[in-house]
């Protein structure tokens, strides 16, 4: 549960909000709208010296999702002949492949094989496509994040794991 919000208006960069929560940590997100939220826990004041050093520790390691005013790289439709691409080199039907806004995934599988993918991936460069693709394409095959999940993800994309990282630098 929410309680107090206080804007931040120190920082050049972004629209900065704080807002204290029931938690133990400090974290920071990118709202799909290019906002800051600055998470603290309710025994932090906002004004804290910690949480400044925070907020001026963390902001400059963001990289906001691209949104409407950036350059698309893809249509929906390469997206979809992409993800068409990999199911036949990965041997899977999928049942639908759509795409749609997502708040919290780049992707998801339903185990009724049903791909969906985040339209911002219409922003992203070619290889994190590809990877989103190739992550949610194999949980036709294991719908769990196993050993052997991986195992057959590094199969198909021997890198996966520098496309993960460099997915996880950009935040929902």
């Amino acid at each position: 549960m929410l309680a107090a919000m206080t804007q931040q208006p120190n920082y050049d960069r972004a629209n900065i909000t704080i807002r204290r929560q029931n938690r133990n940590t400090l974290a920071m997100r990118v709202s799909p709208y290019g906002e800051i939220d600055v998470l603290i826990p309710y025994w932090i004041k906002p004004e804290s010296r910690q949480v400044r050093q925070f907020i001026e520790e963390s902001i400059h390691q963001l990289r906001f999702v691209p949104h409407e005013k950036m350059p698309v790289l893809h249509d929906e439709q390469r997206i979809r002949r992409l993800a068409r691409k990999w199911a036949k080199r990965l041997q899977v039907s999928p049942g639908r492949i759509q795409l749609r806004r997502m708040v919290r995934k780049w992707g998801s599988c339903s185990s009724q094989g049903t791909v969906t993918l985040n339209t911002v991936l219409c922003y992203l460069p070619l290889p994190l496509v590809e990877y989103v693709i190739v992550h949610e394409l194999v949980h036709l095959l294991i719908l769990d994040h196993s050993p052997a999940f991986w195992s057959k993800v590094a199969e198909f994309m021997p890198d996966y794991q520098s496309a993960e990282h460099e997915l996880n630098q950009y935040h929902l």
